[in-house]
């Protein structure tokens, strides 16, 4: 059988995990909103990108507006190469980019 200062010493045990395991709780909850608050510009400009979406069509015209509008004032056959190139890598990744949200969004819906 316990003795009465064990049983005593068991209690106080016992109180003090409870204490701890409440502060551990209060940290960890603290912690967690913190993170929340670090990343929630990455909600944000996602939204902005799924709105800006519609937008893209628009823009490549534009782009390619202006890119013909530089073509006609410069005159080496090469620079005009090499800018048309990198208007066709650049405009590759992002529809690459809109490709894979596009995906994403269809595998979330499912």
């Amino acid at each position: 059988m316990v003795g009465r200062t064990a049983r005593e010493q068991l209690r106080l045990r016992k109180q003090a995990l409870i204490l701890q395991s409440e502060v551990n709780r209060r940290l960890l909850e603290s912690e967690w909103q913190q993170l929340q608050a670090a990343t929630s510009w990455m909600g944000e400009a996602r939204r902005l990108g799924q709105k800006a979406r519609s937008w893209w069509p628009l823009l490549a015209s534009v782009a390619g507006f202006l890119a013909v509008r530089g073509f006609k004032k410069s005159s080496p056959f090469l620079g005009r190469t090499g800018s048309v190139l990198s208007l066709i890598t650049t405009a590759l990744s992002l529809w690459k980019q809109t490709r894979a949200k596009t995906g994403e969004q269809k595998s979330e819906a499912s």
